[in-house]
């Protein structure tokens, strides 16, 4: 199912924050041993609002964040490197 996701543009690479039923972020550490990394999100559902909370969270520059869906190409192509991560911390239920 389609869903929002922000997609975050840093160090020549994409990261992404997913907006469905297990919001989380996908994030990519260049130059680390290990460079995937999910975290839940805790923040806002709203697709702008999420943006806006993220880049000051990570204190960038909005600008180099976009909306876009669980559609969006560059995201279909990267979404399995994260597969074999599991999250953290864990989601509390």
């Amino acid at each position: 199912m389609i869903c929002p996701i922000i997609i975050r543009c840093h160090e020549g690479v994409q990261s992404y924050l997913v907006l469905d039923d297990n919001p989380r972020e996908l994030l990519r550490h260049v130059g680390f041993a290990e460079p995937f990394s999910v975290r839940p999100w805790l923040g806002s559902l709203d697709p702008q609002d999420a943006l806006e909370e993220w880049a000051e969270m990570l204190a960038e520059d909005p600008t180099n964040y976009m909306v876009a869906d669980s559609g969006h190409r560059d995201y279909c192509l990267d979404c399995s490197s994260w597969d074999h991560v599991k999250m953290w911390p864990e989601r509390q239920p």
